[in-house]
């Protein structure tokens, strides 16, 4: 098994997209470690929507990379894989970009720093450039089982 397949997009928007939205990652693990790197926020009730932002988030991650078992990929598969459509991906067709999103948009909200701010925005909206790359790779791959559960499921909820 291939643990980084081919980028459905440029690969440098690909890459840039990923480290950005990691980087916001890190920031929030290290706020909330009390590792002070940038400020927190002094709002309580954004500091709260964080908190639920990041739980659900990292929900969704998980349930979302257990349903995909050894289907898991940084990009898109270059073996034969079997189309996921149970569990959570009952509910959205991305669910792990939307935990991404999610935890992405909790750190936004934590920090209320704009260099987050500007890096969260980046990665999700690449990580939407990703999911149609995705999408466009699906259907051609599962043809009109693919289509078919697109008319079922909405891309994120």
């Amino acid at each position: 098994m291939n643990l980084i397949g081919k980028t459905p997009i440029n690969p440098v928007l690909f890459y840039t997209g990923k480290i950005s939205g990691y980087f916001t990652w890190i920031i929030l693990l290290l706020a909330l470690l009390n590792i002070p790197v940038i400020a927190e926020c002094s709002i309580p009730a954004l500091k709260y929507i964080a908190y639920v932002s990041l739980l659900t988030g990292l929900l969704l991650t998980i349930l979302s990379l257990v349903n995909l078992g050894q289907s898991t990929r940084l990009g898109l598969p270059q073996e034969e894989t079997a189309l996921k459509i149970n569990g959570v991906y009952r509910l959205s067709r991305n669910p792990m970009y939307l935990g991404f999103d999610l935890l992405t948009l909790s750190a936004m909200l934590y920090t209320l720093n704009p260099g987050v701010i500007s890096l969260g925005i980046y990665s999700m909206v690449i990580y939407h450039f990703i999911i149609l790359g995705e999408e466009k790779f699906l259907e051609q791959r599962f043809g009109n089982i693919y289509i078919d559960y697109r008319q079922k499921i909405r891309r994120y909820l």
